[in-house]
């Protein structure tokens, strides 16, 4: 059977992630990040700041021992679009869900971390609001880079403030990711849905009202813990970050099926005189020439990165 994939944007609220919005709309790219710095500063960013992400992980013995409480809610894959961006996949919760289903949420163990956890910057909880993957690790660890970044982005009460749950993606399984393939069918039926490319991968048939743990790869791991901010332009410095020690696994298989819908995807533009949609002329990526959708590891500037082990 003939599969074709597509996707669109997102824009993630409309406060302070707005950076995100420049992330779907391309104002940059990634053949030039050694511009940022310089062209999202000031009133266009604060890419030049002191608590910039990604960062150079190092491994490191145990700083602090605590549990990350984890609560999957009850939504189910049918509560979320899915969506390709310009930089990669994401995955938003759809808007007014209150009174349908509970959003994941997870809990920083300030007590365990913090000298001062009643005034810990942003609060301890941290409510799910999307989650999207680039190509080619951004942080590092131990100098080595990984085929792909997955990031969980939260927000406290308030929107003020943004936690991220991350890992590295490393596609060395000789069989399919099984949760990893309910996210990458439903990707693919929205590239099929413009129909501007087609690949000859597999059939599309996906569970429907399907619950699953988006915690299932974090729970019960240890983390690298630090103070940064968002990985794309204006680089906003309002992240905690939440590193996963340990790699998702996916096959290979699953990796090039995502690399594909990532680097070759073309939207539908707008409609001609006779108001037909036409499909865009080349794919809508804002890729490097090597494929990558992620910016290399910045200065730490001196801050603090903490290693939380779970008690388990």
């Amino acid at each position: 059977m003939k599969f074709c994939t597509a996707v669109t944007t997102i824009t993630l609220f409309s406060g302070f992630l707005s950076p995100l919005t420049n992330a779907a709309t391309g104002v940059y790219d990634y053949d030039h990040v050694d511009t940022w710095n310089a062209e999202f500063a000031g009133e266009n960013g604060n890419c030049d700041g002191r608590k910039q992400s990604p960062i150079a992980l190092e491994t490191m013995d145990c700083t602090h021992y605590a549990n990350y409480e984890m609560n999957p809610g009850d939504c189910t894959l049918d509560n979320m679009d899915f969506v390709i961006n310009k930089n990669g996949v994401q995955m938003n919760w759809k808007p007014d869900l209150i009174g349908v289903c509970n959003q994941p949420f997870f809990k920083i163990p300030v007590d365990a971390i913090s000298k001062d956890p009643q005034n810990f910057n942003g609060g301890d909880t941290y409510i799910h609001a999307q989650t999207h993957i680039h190509l080619s690790s951004e942080h590092t660890i131990d100098g080595k880079y990984f085929a792909a970044e997955l990031h969980m982005v939260h927000l406290n009460a308030d929107g003020s403030r943004a936690s991220v749950l991350g890992t590295m993606i490393r596609p060395v399984l000789p069989y399919d990711n099984p949760t990893f393939e309910h996210f990458l069918k439903r990707w693919a039926e929205v590239r099929e849905a413009d129909g501007c490319d087609c690949t000859e991968h597999y059939t599309f048939d996906p569970e429907p009202n399907l619950k699953l743990d988006v915690y299932e790869n974090m729970a019960g791991k240890d983390f690298y813990h630090y103070d940064g901010g968002l990985t794309t332009p204006g680089c906003d410095e309002i992240v905690w970050w939440n590193f996963n020690t340990e790699p998702w696994n996916i096959s290979v298989r699953q990796f090039n099926i995502m690399a594909d819908i990532i680097l070759k995807y073309k939207p539908l533009g707008e409609p001609d005189a006779d108001g037909l949609s036409q499909c865009a002329d080349k794919p809508q990526t804002n890729a490097s020439r090597g494929g990558s959708t992620s910016r290399p590891p910045q200065p730490l500037n001196g801050r603090e990165v903490l290693k939380i082990c779970s008690f388990s």
